[in-house]
């Protein structure tokens, strides 16, 4: 086990996780006003991480360093912090109640500044080491622009509209932007380079706060099906060749096979040599063994499999199914849970384990639960509250018999990320299988020099997202429910970690940011109300009344109790409703 996996798993744990992302970012912040402090000549008293009983401490000089027992933040006391505090008088000159306004300043704004520096850092150095992205690499449903124009499936696209393509990221971005623009798509395929001309479908999204927004839409996604295939019933060319429901096939024409797709290439080329690998029986056990340790017990037989002639696309889409679309087991729900009503709605139409789905509101299922989730999601959410009417045709792998289902399905009552009711229809199940990974693209800057900048790029992309959420949480246009306190910080951090060190870097920045920018809002208690009140002061050539700021100070209290207990109640409410 490597160092980077050794740290990715002590951090999986959220409780972890949050500790290190905590300590990190306010470690951070603090040590902005401490070296600000010392660089300003202002004499220390504490410099603190955490709240609460004291864990372990030093003294050096005048200043006790420590740790508290409660990592949710962290200060920094100066000599003089306090209104009216007696000063020892050999600190005359160095404490803070005395500085000069612009000292005080300047200890007021590190903080933030030190937290937007650790960002740019931070992104800098994932510029020069590179972030994992999802390859330019496309699987085209079978209903969208993209199929119409001769895109297929496994195509690497390399431009689109003269823009480079380095990972799938840059094929969202360009195409959301250019709806019904005709666009030319430079693609590899194979050894070739082929051009394409589409005109993306305009179609209406949301912004990340919820704003209307026109996208442009060719009909893609990044799902690959497993190439262990469920053949219909009815008598076909796969069929005849002794092709059967549970083989996985392993080559096609002498080329390994990574997904279904690479099958459907050549199936449709001509005629096809198949290696297939076939397990002893077929049944919901076995099929899903197909990659756990059992496997070498189940499957095996290796099998050569010959077609006499090409198969029309017709013919395959209506008799070749991966085992992605292969229900395995309803999900187990615990008593009470929000699901059960629609689970018990499906089970009574007849949906049952071992049912392959071929079609749903007549609408060929060929790319797996991605599509199929695609598709419920636009067709199912909104304000109709009454039961969805859904048609299905499935074929269960015991007895290879396709039947037609027509389910009437609950909706549910739910939230949307902005808080906003709507009502939906779960999907309460898994499938044997879960589809194929291509391999990601590590997209990194091409030199130091220009990393500086993508780093600066992308902390200020960043920053104005924040900004941006800050202004609509204030404005009222995204629910103050949006906010999280520790508990859903643990989430996020534990999430992170578990995605590897990479991620759980790029989220300390992400934190780091949030901190720095919420403490400069003008707001008592918050380094940004420091900065608001020096700045009256400068205005003023004079400090305000002592009356005025014990309550200017008294109203920074309230307002951070009552924020501490809405984020409190808002991580309790997410818990129940999770």
């Amino acid at each position: 086990m490597t160092m980077s996996e050794i740290i990715s798993w002590f951090l999986t744990n959220p409780f972890i996780a949050f500790i290190a992302l905590v300590g990190i970012v306010v470690f951070v912040h603090e040590l902005g006003h401490f070296l600000a402090g010392v660089w300003m000549n202002i004499a220390i008293e504490e410099f603190s991480l955490g709240f609460g009983p004291t864990a372990w401490s030093f003294k050096k000089g005048r200043t006790e360093y420590k740790i508290c027992w409660l990592p949710l933040g962290g200060y920094v006391r100066f000599f003089g912090q306090e209104s009216g505090e007696a000063i020892p008088p050999e600190l005359e000159g160095r404490a803070l109640n005395t500085a000069p306004v612009y000292k005080r300043s300047i200890i007021s704004v590190a903080g933030p500044f030190a937290n937007f520096v650790l960002s740019l850092i931070v992104m800098i150095i994932l510029s020069n080491v590179g972030l994992p992205q999802p390859a330019p690499v496309v699987s085209v449903m079978p209903e969208g622009v993209a199929r119409k124009a001769g895109l297929q499936t496994g195509d690497k696209i390399i431009s689109i509209a003269g823009q480079e393509v380095r990972s799938w990221s840059d094929i969202n971005r360009i195409v959301s932007a250019r709806p019904e623009l005709p666009t030319t798509f430079e693609v590899a395929r194979g050894e070739k380079t082929v051009s394409l001309e589409m005109t993306p479908a305009r179609e209406m999204s949301e912004t990340l706060f919820g704003e209307p927004l026109p996208v442009g839409r060719i009909g893609v996604s990044q799902f690959f099906e497993t190439p262990q295939v469920v053949l219909a019933p009815q008598d076909s060319e796969l069929k005849r060749a002794g092709l059967k429901t549970g083989d996985t096939i392993l080559q096609a024409n002498g080329v390994k096979v990574h997904a279904l797709h690479d099958v459907e290439h050549v199936a449709l080329a001509g005629a096809v040599s198949l290696v297939v690998e076939r397990p002893t029986a077929v049944s919901v056990e076995s099929l899903s063994a197909a990659t756990g340790s059992k496997k070498q017990q189940i499957f095996n037989q290796t099998l050569t499999l010959q077609t006499e002639r090409a198969l029309s696309p017709e013919e395959w889409s209506a008799t070749v199914r991966s085992t992605d679309m292969t229900i395995k087991s309803f999900e187990a729900l615990n008593k009470g849970d929000r699901k059960i009503p629609s689970r018990e709605a499906w089970q009574s139409c007849g949906l049952r384990p071992g049912d392959t789905i071929f079609a749903w509101n007549g609408v060929p299922s060929l790319h797996g639960p991605v599509e199929l989730s695609f598709g419920l999601q636009k067709l199912l959410r909104g304000n109709d509250a009454g039961p969805a009417n859904l048609q299905w045709q499935v074929m269960n792998i015991d007895d290879n018999k396709m039947r037609s289902l027509d389910c009437n399905i609950p909706r549910r009552a739910a939230l949307d990320q902005l808080g906003r009711n709507q009502w939906v229809v779960d999907l309460p199940l898994s499938f044997i299988s879960r589809g194929v990974a291509v391999a990601p693209v590590i997209i990194r800057s091409s030199s130091f020099s220009v990393s500086l900048k993508d780093g600066f790029a992308a902390t200020w992309q960043q920053a104005t997202t924040i900004l941006t959420a800050l202004k609509k949480l204030f404005s009222g246009a995204v629910p103050l429910s949006n906010l999280g306190g520790p508990i859903a910080i643990a989430r996020v951090a534990g999430d992170a970690a578990e995605g590897g060190l990479l991620l759980f870097v790029l989220t300390i920045s992400w934190m780091s940011l949030n901190i720095g920018l919420f403490n400069l809002l003008p707001l008592p208690a918050l380094d940004g109300g420091h900065l608001f009140l020096q700045g009256v002061e400068a205005a003023y050539g004079k400090p305000l009344p002592m009356g005025v700021q014990l309550a200017v100070q008294r109203l920074g209290v309230a307002i951070l109790l009552g924020l501490i207990v809405l984020v409190f109640f808002n991580d309790i409410l997410r818990l129940f409703r999770s």
